[in-house]
């Protein structure tokens, strides 16, 4: 066997390997969220993908396109979307360590921003976690009031803002450092909204602290600068489960906040 052929079988079984783990991550995920999103999809799609052209490396000789100035361009922007793709989740990934919050000094406010509750009320693992956080935060910083930022969302019993406010009381946290902003639907909208609370004037930048999952950083950083904020974030875990269908699918949402989210 040459060595061009025995290269072929490697990718294909890499390519075979790669797209299972996909399908296995994106039925827990789909399980988790009991929601057929974005980046389930997406994923599903390039798991479909890495299967057909496994198949075509491993039994056809012939080159998927056959015109060779084509073949050459799709190469080109399929490598130049890899790079592009690599460079994006490089930032997103990087994120956390250079925005934190550590780098604030002092503030006046924490913003935690709503990611779904259960149809029961409860918050889901990623808004648990970044409560989490925002009390430990408090613990040490008991000057600072906590904007708790999120609107109702499909199969939402009500409003996030709601859901996470009740936690943070049960929790120890006092009522009157709680401010609520229960009408946003979006990270724009997280921004926009809390922004319309704390001065509604736009007229001079506020230094905040936002609380998010690692992936969700840096374009909650980008767009809380689009409203006036001079931002830092405290970063929560991602749940192990949706790690990878969040990071997939926050590549595209970062896509489109930097084209539309103004």
């Amino acid at each position: 066997m040459s060595m061009k052929k025995v290269f072929k079988m490697i990718l294909a079984a890499l390519l075979i390997m790669a797209g299972i783990f996909l399908c296995i991550n994106s039925y827990y995920a789909w399980r988790y969220s009991t929601d057929v999103n974005f980046g389930i999809i997406t994923a599903v799609l390039i798991s479909l993908g890495c299967f057909f052209y496994s198949y075509r490396l491993a039994f056809f000789n012939e080159p998927l396109i056959s015109n060779e100035a084509i073949r050459l361009i799709v190469t080109i922007v399929v490598i130049a979307s890899v790079l592009f793709f690599i460079v994006v989740e490089a930032l997103i990934i990087m994120a956390p360590i250079t925005h934190r919050a550590e780098l604030a000094g002092k503030v006046d406010f924490v913003i935690v921003l709503g990611c779904g509750i259960w149809p029961d009320g409860r918050p889901t693992l990623s808004l648990a976690s970044r409560l989490d956080k925002a009390i430990s935060y408090y613990e040490e910083n008991t000057h600072a009031n906590i904007i708790v930022s999120g609107g109702q969302g499909p199969n939402e019993p009500y409003p996030e803002a709601v859901a996470m406010k009740a936690y943070l009381l049960e929790r120890g946290v006092p009522e009157e450092k709680i401010i609520v902003e229960d009408k946003s639907t979006s990270t724009r909208e997280n921004f926009e909204y809390t922004r319309r609370l704390i001065d509604p004037s736009f007229e001079k930048s506020i230094k905040v602290i936002f609380v998010t999952n690692d992936f969700h950083v840096l374009r909650s950083k980008i767009l809380a600068k689009r409203f006036g904020f001079e931002a830092y974030a405290i970063s929560a875990p991602t749940p192990s489960v949706i790690l990878v269908n969040s990071y997939l699918r926050e590549f595209f949402a970062f896509i489109k906040s930097m084209l539309i989210d103004y």
